[in-house]
């Protein structure tokens, strides 16, 4: 029991973090795919608040391994049972393993190599979790709404293909740590949440928008090189 005394504020959020990263398995098990990526986002917004927390309070000598392990399970593994459990195709599987793969090299790489620039080298894992949530949360809308999209699951799959690749990519990425653009995701996710258990056309509009900032923040290496050569010119 004296592993519990060794637990600090931060921890503990990274255990919620872990609860939902563990029923989003088993909702997307279940075939509850909507609820299980809102479970994905809760897992992201706790993410968040843990490294919030951490910076402002003492950070126990768990911290650091605990945070990996939950990373590991809630945007590694859930990610890739959800689309897993969502396509019917069984390619899908090898690509979902890769994603998970990729996802635990991703954390591994961190923690031996900590970056020494103020900027993330390949999309955090976090991140991509995001994109595989809101992916699947549209999905979902779309399939309430009785609106089939043409390989919409093969479209997918080929994102997390993607995804995958960025993660372990020594592409800078920036971090996001602004309070008005943590304030921001916190709306949208609670939008893009409430928009899994409401009938309404218009709450896609929350998912919708956060897919659409993601997508930017995907390309936003893009935008830096093309930004850097028009200053060269």
């Amino acid at each position: 029991m004296k592993v519990f005394s060794l637990l600090k504020a931060p921890d503990f959020i990274s255990l919620i973090n872990l609860f939902f990263g563990m029923a989003a398995i088993f909702f997307a098990i279940n075939g509850s795919f909507g609820i299980a990526a809102a479970c994905l986002l809760i897992s992201a917004a706790a993410d968040g608040v843990d490294g919030y927390v951490a910076r402002k309070t003492s950070s126990g000598p768990l911290g650091e391994h605990i945070d990996s392990l939950v990373d590991a399970v809630s945007f590694g593994v859930a990610p890739a049972v959800l689309i897993y459990c969502m396509s019917e195709n069984p390619i899908a599987i090898i690509i979902v393993c890769f994603y998970a793969a990729c996802g635990v090299l991703r954390l591994a790489r961190y923690n031996a190599f900590p970056s020494k620039i103020p900027e993330y080298a390949g999309i955090p894992i976090t991140g991509a979790s995001v994109v595989v949530a809101v992916l699947a949360i549209l999905a979902d809308q779309f399939s309430k709404a009785s609106v089939e999209i043409p390989y919409a699951m093969e479209f997918i799959c080929v994102f997390m293909l993607l995804l995958s690749l960025l993660m372990v990519s020594t592409i800078p990425y920036p971090k996001v740590m602004k309070k008005g653009t943590f304030v921001l995701l916190i709306i949208l996710f609670t939008g893009s949440i409430a928009a899994v258990f409401v009938n309404i056309v218009f709450a896609a509009v929350f998912p919708g928008i956060l897919g659409i900032l993601m997508l930017l923040y995907l390309l936003s290496p893009v935008f830096r090189t093309i930004k850097k050569n028009s200053v060269k010119l």
